[in-house]
């Protein structure tokens, strides 16, 4: 589905009915992990993740897209991977370590796999939560900058974040340290962002250089600051979007404002958006874990399964959606019972989307863009009463011919022309008015019955 916003304040659920869904490419039986991040590096596509085989082809942890289908590459990893990020005309790879042992940053670099200095460790691992995981890395200020789950390299204490000056790692300050009050005992640094000449890190520490930060910090060369009070639980993603400074996490709270898994700064603090991503199954772990622009759109992808608006209607939206113009797009759906996470542009128009669950991986591809037929800047409308007893009226546009109204599992219960007033008797309960225009489209809204 697309979904247009008319403002924040408006109690208007408005769903145009145009869109295009995600195409899987193999059976996800065939991949046997979680697709979790692609990258171009010398005009190829590379994807890594948990999987040693995708789409039935046995690959060491790094697979390529070539000739509309995956390959094997020539990389191979021992572990799996969780980044890729082309640098300087080399492949760096920030990956698991999967036994109690050391961890490095690999890069590759004509036609050679090798370790960059040092490598890392975790004095108090554990757990594959809490081994000596990389998870991130770019150049910042000339350097190359890597974070993950550490607190030695080599023989020096460097916690969490580290850079190399080509000659060893050293560290930022005093580094990452601390989880959130209530949170898993892992600091878990997911993602770094260069923006304005200033270094950004998320994840789950509390702390940088010394200072409480709760999930997000800046770095300016020389110290450590934080952006309001942080979060409540950990922060995967950052992005900065029509200049705008976005992120995408597990929190749902910042400095008592609530927040349903993705914010933005307003300077001073964290605040909502237009949108949030609800948890209607409590046995369902929901995050956001990517924020990538192509071409102008925002690609928001995690363990998503619904989104969740001002005036509390919802819109399926399993695992991604894309932002543009202010027009939200469901890709009809999504990808149920999956997440995602890696998104890369294919081709001239076409999305490559990776992710999966449980063992199983999942690829897929669409278009770019929300690919809508026909666009419209819906006039408001008005319901009232709402909750309603025995009637409602309806102000709508004149391009309203017929509504719909359906119970919430879908059913159609009532149906007919538009009329100003309309007479309802039903028993009390929550519904859903859908007004269906000339040219097809439609706005769902929530009702109320006494």
């Amino acid at each position: 589905m697309i979904r247009l916003f008319l403002s924040f304040t408006l109690l208007l659920a408005t769903s145009v009915g145009f869109g295009q869904s995600i195409q899987e490419i193999c059976p996800s039986a065939n991949t046997n992990g979680t697709v979790v991040n692609c990258e171009y590096f010398n005009d190829t596509l590379y994807a890594t993740g948990f999987f040693d085989r995708i789409c039935g082809q046995p690959v060491g942890y790094i697979a390529k897209w070539e000739n509309n289908s995956w390959q094997p590459s020539a990389i191979s990893i021992s572990d799996p991977g969780h980044a890729l990020k082309a640098i300087d005309n080399k492949l760096y790879i920030a990956r698991y370590e999967q036994s109690l042992d050391s961890n490095w940053l690999y890069v590759y670099d004509n036609g050679q796999l090798q370790t960059v200095g040092s490598g890392v460790f975790l004095t108090t691992a554990s757990g594959f939560s809490a081994l000596p995981n990389i998870y991130d890395v770019l150049k910042y200020d000339g350097k190359i900058v890597a974070c993950g789950e550490f607190d030695r390299v080599g023989t020096d204490s460097i916690q969490g974040i580290m850079q190399w000056d080509g000659n060893q790692w050293n560290a930022l300050g005093s580094g990452l340290s601390g989880n959130i009050i209530n949170t898993s005992g892992v600091m878990f640094p997911h993602q770094l962002m260069v923006h304005n000449s200033e270094l950004y890190v998320a994840g789950n520490f509390r702390y940088a250089g010394g200072i409480e930060v709760n999930g997000i910090a800046k770095w300016d060369g020389n110290q450590w600051s934080a952006l309001g009070v942080g979060f409540n639980n950990t922060v995967y993603s950052m992005i900065v979007y029509n200049n705008e400074l976005i992120v995408g996490g597990s929190f749902t709270e910042s400095n008592g404002t609530p927040l349903n898994r993705i914010a933005k700064w307003d300077g001073t603090d964290w605040v909502a958006l237009d949108f949030g991503f609800s948890q209607p199954d409590p046995n369902r772990f929901i995050f956001v874990h990517t924020l990538k622009e192509i071409d102008g759109v925002l690609y928001i992808a995690g363990g998503l399964i619904e989104i969740t608006y001002p005036d509390n209607s919802t819109e399926v939206c399993n695992g991604i959606v894309s932002l543009q113009n202010a027009t939200l797009n469901t890709f009809m759906g999504g990808v149920p019972d999956n997440d995602i996470e890696a998104i890369c542009k294919v081709g001239n128009n076409d999305i490559l989307v990776g992710g999966g669950v449980f063992g199983n991986g999942y690829t897929g591809i669409t278009q770019i863009g929300t690919s809508i037929q026909s666009h419209h800047s819906f006039e408001e409308v008005n319901l009232f009463p709402n909750p309603f007893e025995e009637w409602m009226d309806i102000e709508a546009p004149s391009t309203v011919e017929r509504y719909e109204i359906t119970n919430e599992l879908g059913q159609i219960i009532r149906q007919g022309a538009l009329e100003s007033r309309i007479y309802i008797s039903l028993p009390a309960g929550l519904y859903f008015l859908k007004l269906l225009h000339k040219d097809q489209s439609f706005s769902t809204h929530k009702i109320i019955h006494k």
